[in-house]
């Protein structure tokens, strides 16, 4: 009965912790050291050769939500609109201009992540 009773547990502790492992951001890595904000992988997803990225910016005191449009065979990137509430109230009605991102820049550190 006892062994029953800690595989029960084992079993009940062991899917919280996958669980728990499976919702965790992903940091994105980054290329300046300088940067003070940390980026983090909200959602990704794949529409043809566009990668879309939804990530949070964690400042000392803000948060901000965005979500970026990456073509990775033409190597451009646009953002799609951000929101410092929620990625919900992100207005992507307004995209800016692709642009080709340059080294040590969160744009770059982005595609480099997407189109690994």
């Amino acid at each position: 009965m006892i062994r029953k009773l800690y595989y029960l547990i084992g079993c009940a502790l062991l899917i919280t912790a996958s669980a728990y492992g499976a919702s965790k951001e992903v940091e994105i890595p980054r290329t300046s050291y300088k940067n003070l904000y940390k980026f983090y992988v909200v959602a990704e997803s794949k529409q043809n050769t566009n990668f879309l990225l939804t990530y949070k910016r964690l400042g000392y005191d803000t948060i901000l939500y965005g979500i970026v449009e990456a073509n990775c065979p033409s190597r451009v990137i646009r953002s799609l609109g951000t929101s410092v509430d929620s990625v919900r109230t992100i207005n992507t009605s307004n995209p800016t201009q692709w642009i080709k991102p340059t080294f040590g820049t969160i744009e770059l550190d982005m595609m480099t992540y997407l189109c690994r």
